[in-house]
């Protein structure tokens, strides 16, 4: 599953790891590379994907936690294009059970088929992610897994 990001989704990303640093372009137009980081600032880095980085066992990551990452990193919505036959069918599998038991259901968020598009809005992520986990099936809990990578967390 490919989940594609934005120049600025990439490049907001980068800022807050740590991860971009400036090239210095030299009078021949050419780049050097840039200083290399400093062994503070490689330390700092690590301990921030640290502190980042998160794991829980299979299904039980906490709400809080998705509705936190979800809210800090997109606040607008997750965005997906998805391409796989099978991944659709566990998104619609997913997302037309309407409301459920819970009282839960989607409204904000939008699915289109015919281009492969979806937007996730940050308030229904618990649910969505909920009802993959619900799906019972490979394909469900590989998006799942997938999403959770994409926000730092990692269910083993």
């Amino acid at each position: 599953m490919k989940i594609k990001l934005s120049k600025s989704q990439w490049e907001e990303m980068g800022k807050k790891a740590g991860w971009m640093k400036m090239a210095i372009i030299n009078d021949d137009g050419i780049a050097d590379g840039g200083e290399p980081y400093t062994d503070e600032e490689m330390d700092l880095m690590e301990e921030q994907d640290r502190a980042k980085r998160v794991s829980f066992s299979f299904g039980t990551t906490p709400e809080e936690v998705i509705k936190e990452r979800v809210g800090k990193q997109t606040p607008s919505g997750y965005p997906m294009h998805i391409k796989n036959r099978a991944e659709w069918a566990a998104i619609a599998k997913a997302v037309n059970q309407g409301i459920d038991s819970r009282l839960e259901g989607f409204t904000r968020s939008t699915f289109d088929h015919k281009t492969g598009k979806c937007l996730i809005h940050p308030e229904e992520m618990t649910t969505f992610l909920r009802r993959l986990y619900e799906g019972g099936d490979e394909e469900s809990w590989g998006l799942r897994s997938a999403i959770l990578e994409t926000m730092g967390v990692e269910e083993i």
